[in-house]
């Protein structure tokens, strides 16, 4: 027998033996197993209660959440109960874990909804507790916690009422009594604190909003809105810009003197330096305001506008830019005893740096600058299309502001109007130049006009230099009731009427009853009243008259008309070097190369007197002096020395020869000869003689000509 042979017949009775053994095992009478301890059931209505268990949600290969609990329960109605649960959720890359302690799943395992305490922990760092249960929604991937929550993500965390996360947008929301902390870091030190009523974290677009009533306080800023969005850094750890709306207002405290202290709008945008609370720009919208700090002595200052732009130095309070647009309204409240001012137009941009705040502002459209209170009080308005000005601080100080278009400066009772007007604010300087279409530089008081080309002026007097003539001038005659200190016309012109003027230049001083000094071509004209010269000065303090380089006068003297024997008014004229007349002494003097004509007589000398009577235009008495001639009544007279008196009509010419040739050709000399205006005799004296002669005209006498 080969070897093969007898292997395979082993092999077939071992088959054969092991088949017989099974056949016995499984004909013997089997054994009952042993009872399984009962399972304590927690309620009774449930047809299924087991532990262990889990649920999942499968989508093809895909787990999207699995629910496991340490017990579960199954009611006949279809409802599940889960008991010791945890949610496990995977949702766009990201996934959470909720755990608490009862869990009822729904139809489909569509939804799972818990109660009791419940914790939320993200795979992001977010950590979410609630004490009035959970639900998730799978179809729109959502839990929602109803009651009382905390949460912390980073450095952000919270609390608030009836929270949501929506994983699909990455997103969480809380519906009331929103509290939210950022906790300050080494960037960021400030951190900020958060109330509102309902506040939405949107993480996959990197921003927070709040509703109702918010409050945030950031460092040193307080706000507070009806709404609020703030933007985040991709980390979530810091505020980048915050915009704020429905009744916006911010406050700082602490802020520095030429620094934002308030702000307030319908909406108000702020941006922040990367990484830091230091605020870099504000923007306003809808009833603007921002309030600037002062100091321990200047008042804050307050700016309001329908939109306005702040830029924000390095120092995050400081402004150094700011634009406004429409119905701009700067208030700029004084310290003690200087005059408050207000801006109005309808645009301002102003320009600054770090170091010095605001230095430069544009005001433009419609422009209303005034200034008003004081000590003593002024009243200051002035219109303009527009306005520069110089600013130191911020808008502590504007040192200079230049105003153009068609400009209006009204202060107190005087009026001015100019192309553009120069206002030097700390001196109260006033530079005035450009026409108004045809119209020159023009100032007004109830003292005095002025038109010309060119105006300097200040404002305490006022005082004026009046150049590129010729300068028009009109002296105002003072009111009745005006009193004693008013400023009184020039002398010899009525009091009542006002003067006119024109020069080359003009000083004017409205102080202590105002002087006027005219330069260049000068002239002084009332009516058929004129004085005119090289310069014209008039003082109306005491009523006095000066005038120097080819003087001409035309006088008004009252005297009696020869024909008539009544009452006349003649006029006067005369020519000199110089005049000058004093009302106290109510003397009129002419001097240098004088030359008179009057009822009195044609006289030439160099120095020429005219006393007048009070309150009267009669010439109470004349002088001449210096190689005098008179010529009247058909006589001429050469002395030294002219006197005439009225009382008698007397004249007296004196000197060492005098000399009078009478229409007769009659001479008569002497020192001394007295005569009458009226009648033809003359008392000589002179060589120890004196005598009385009457001229008699001899015929066929040809006097000598003059």
């Amino acid at each position: 027998m080969q070897v093969w042979q007898r292997n395979a017949r082993l092999f077939v009775v071992a088959v054969a033996v092991t088949v017989s053994a099974a056949v016995f095992l499984t004909g013997r009478r089997r054994q009952p197993p042993p009872t399984a301890p009962a399972i304590p059931r927690v309620d009774p209505s449930a047809v299924v209660d087991t532990s262990g268990a889990f649920v999942r949600d499968v989508k093809g290969e895909k787990e999207r959440f699995r629910v496991e609990s340490g017990r579960l329960l199954k009611y006949p109605d279809g409802r599940t109960k889960m008991m010791d649960v945890k949610i496990s959720v995977e949702r766009a890359g990201k996934s959470f874990v909720i755990t608490g302690e009862e869990a009822q799943v729904g139809e489909n395992q569509s939804s799972v909804h818990l109660t009791g305490k419940v914790h939320l922990n993200g795979s992001d760092g977010l950590k979410l507790d609630a004490a009035a249960g959970a639900s998730y929604s799978e179809s729109e991937g959502i839990v929602r916690a109803p009651g009382p929550v905390t949460f912390s993500r980073g450095t952000m965390t919270g609390t608030g009422v009836d929270f949501a996360y929506d994983g699909n947008r990455d997103s969480i929301s809380l519906a009331d009594r929103t509290s939210i902390q950022v906790a300050a870091d080494k960037k960021d030190t400030a951190g900020a604190d958060i109330k509102a009523g309902a506040a939405v974290l949107a993480r996959k677009d990197h921003f927070m909003s709040f509703e109702r009533d918010v409050h945030i306080v950031r460092g040193d800023q307080v706000i507070d809105s009806a709404r609020a969005i703030a933007d985040l850094t991709d980390d979530e750890k810091h505020i980048t810009a915050l915009d704020v709306n429905g009744d916006a207002r911010i406050t700082r405290n602490g802020a520095v003197s030429g620094g934002v202290k308030a702000m307030s709008a319908s909406n108000i945008k702020l941006s922040y330096a990367e990484d830091s609370e230091r605020l870099q720009r504000a923007i306003l919208a809808g009833t603007s305001t921002i309030k600037i700090a002062g100091d321990k002595v200047v008042p804050d200052k307050t700016l309001a506008a329908e939109s306005l732009e702040v830029a924000i130095g390095a120092d995050g309070t400081t402004v150094t830019a700011l634009n406004a647009e429409d119905k701009v309204s700067l208030d700029l409240p004084a310290p003690k005893g200087e005059p408050s001012k207000n801006i109005k137009s309808s645009r301002l941009v102003a320009s600054g740096d770090d170091t010095h705040g605001l230095t430069a502002a544009v005001f433009s459209d419609g422009v209303e600058y005034r200034e008003f209170g004081g000590e003593p009080a002024v009243q200051r308005l002035v219109k303009s299309r527009n306005l520069d000005a110089v600013l130191k601080n911020g808008f502590a100080e504007i040192s200079d502001a230049r105003f153009t278009g068609a400009v209006q400066f009204n202060d107190g009772g005087m009026q001015a109007a100019a192309g553009e007007v120069r206002y030097k604010v700390s001196a109260g300087a006033v530079d005035l130049t450009g026409r108004i279409g045809n119209a020159l530089p023009h100032v007004a008081n109830d003292q005095v006009v002025v038109d010309s080309g060119h105006i300097e002026m200040v404002l305490d007097g006022p005082k004026m230099t009046a150049t590129e003539g010729p300068v028009r001038t009109v002296l105002k005659a003072a009111k009745p009731g005006a009193g004693k200190d008013a400023a009184k016309m020039p002398g010899l012109m009525q009091q009542d009427r006002d003067v006119n003027g024109s020069s080359d230049k003009l000083m004017y001083d409205g102080t202590n009853g105002s002087s006027a000094e005219f330069t260049g071509n000068a002239r002084l004209f009332q009516a058929d009243t004129l004085v005119q010269g090289q310069k014209v000065a008039f003082d109306g303090r005491t009523g006095n008259l000066r005038a120097e380089g080819t003087v001409k006068s035309t006088i008004l003297i009252d005297d009696i008309d020869e024909a008539t024997k009544k009452p006349t008014t003649m006029a006067s004229t005369a020519t000199a070097g110089s005049m000058q007349y004093e009302e106290a002494t109510r003397k009129m003097t002419y001097e240098t190369a004088a030359h008179l004509v009057s009822p009195q007589g044609d006289i030439t000398a160099a120095k020429i007197g005219l006393t007048f009577e009070q309150e009267t235009h009669d010439v109470k008495a004349l002088e001449g002096a210096g190689a005098v001639t008179l010529k009247e009544n058909g006589r001429v007279t050469t002395g030294d020395k002219l006197l005439y008196v009225s009382q008698g009509q007397v004249y007296t010419m004196s000197g060492k020869l005098v000399k009078m040739i009478e229409a007769n050709c009659r001479e008569s000399t002497g020192t001394k000869l007295t005569f009458h205006k009226s009648t033809d005799l003359v008392d000589i004296e002179g060589n120890g003689d004196s005598r009385t002669q009457s001229s008699k005209a001899a015929p066929g006498c040809v006097p000598r000509p003059d």
